[in-house]
């Protein structure tokens, strides 16, 4: 049972080190507090496993605590500099995505690989609004190293975004020798005369 000066020793512990591990996190990036590569997940854990240490630990002084929080620190500057030099490292220390699904077709000896399996699957695809017999919808599916399940949908299958119909605009406006451009022009053209019909309307209510 602790004691009243135990306790404020592990209080004091805990206060301090959490805001030199919340410093130190801030430091690593926001990409470390998303969602976690391997990598990053071992360097959190440590960072749990320091401040559990050094507030409980009576033979570890809260010098010690920061040293350890600080060293993570310095070891994950470093593996992440060498990681932009090195692909090899960098895919033994992050790991590589898996394609689970292309074309539409399940990669079954994929899915043994990452121990994935079809409920996960199922799983995943309902979060994206999705069911399995909406495969054939999928041009790519992997399973990123974080862990994240991304898609790419078919062309026919991805939403139209703003980007799309101003190109899709500009091509009826390039193009007015194609059928739709002409239908265009003949658009254009009658919303014209309409105007052209209102404002000879207006000026002639005021003759009769």
């Amino acid at each position: 049972m602790l004691e009243t000066g135990d306790f404020g020793h592990v209080l004091l512990h805990i206060v301090v080190l959490f805001t030199v591990a919340l410093i130190v996190v801030r430091l690593m990036g926001n990409r470390t507090v998303g969602q976690l590569s391997p990598f990053d997940f071992v360097i959190m854990v440590g960072i749990g496993d320091i401040i559990v240490s050094a507030s409980m630990d009576k033979g570890l002084t809260l010098l010690s605590g920061i040293e350890g929080l600080f060293t993570l620190l310095l070891l994950q500057q470093i593996l992440s500099y060498v990681s932009l030099k090195n692909v090899t490292l960098r895919k033994w220390v992050e790991g590589t995505p898996v394609t689970l699904i292309q074309d539409g077709k399940i990669l079954r000896e994929n899915f043994v690989k990452t121990h994935f399996n079809y409920d996960d699957l199922r799983q995943e695809l309902h979060k994206l609004g999705m069911e399995m017999t909406d495969l054939q919808d999928i041009k790519l599916a992997r399973l990123e190293s974080c862990g994240v399940f991304s898609i790419i949908k078919t062309a026919e299958k991805e939403p139209l975004t703003r980007k799309d119909l101003e190109t899709y605009i500009s091509d009826i406006y390039k193009n007015p020798l194609t059928p739709l451009g002409q239908e265009w022009v003949k658009m254009e053209q009658f919303m014209s005369d309409v105007r052209e019909l209102t404002e000879y309307v207006k000026n002639n209510k005021g003759l009769k």
